[in-house]
């Protein structure tokens, strides 16, 4: 009788130290891997934003409601421009799991000068601010990328 119950007992450790808990937050987590090139001459090269993304729930991508929100922090007054996120393989969406990855993002339009005379001669540089909403409307953080100079 003994026996049974130590074997029971043992059997309910092992069941309940193996069931494994996602801890990450549902509210997304990106960081800046890197922004570039350093230089962008406009016409020649493409500017690109690379970063990581954490999803404790994994709900991102795959529909409208997944954006990526950029504002070119050279104006403060404008809004942010909303892209829809791209499309992630629903056979690796689990919400067990969550989500990490690193996405590669092509702003459009690509990065310009402003159009004063000073900037059109010597150049410009710029930063974007950048943020995601998962599909349940969740706001990740905001990280703000390095400057870049842009030529033409």
């Amino acid at each position: 009788m003994k026996l049974r119950w130590l074997a029971f007992l043992l059997l309910a450790v092992a069941f309940f130290t193996s069931c494994e808990k996602n801890t990450v937050s549902k509210i997304p987590h990106i960081s800046l891997i890197r922004f570039g090139p350093d230089v962008i001459q406009v016409n020649l090269d493409t500017a690109f934003i690379e970063f990581s993304l954490t999803d404790g729930d994994a709900d991102i991508g795959n529909d409208n409601t997944s954006q990526i929100y950029l504002k070119d922090t050279r104006y403060e007054s404008a809004g942010f421009v909303k892209t829809p996120f791209p499309e992630i393989d629903g056979t690796i969406e689990d919400p067990k799991k969550g989500l990490q990855g690193v996405c590669l993002f092509i702003p459009v339009p690509q990065p310009t000068p402003r159009t004063d005379s000073l900037h059109m001669a010597v150049g410009d540089t710029m930063s974007y601010e950048i943020f995601i909403k998962d599909r349940a409307g969740n706001e990740s953080n905001h990280i703000i990328t390095n400057q870049i100079i842009i030529t033409l």
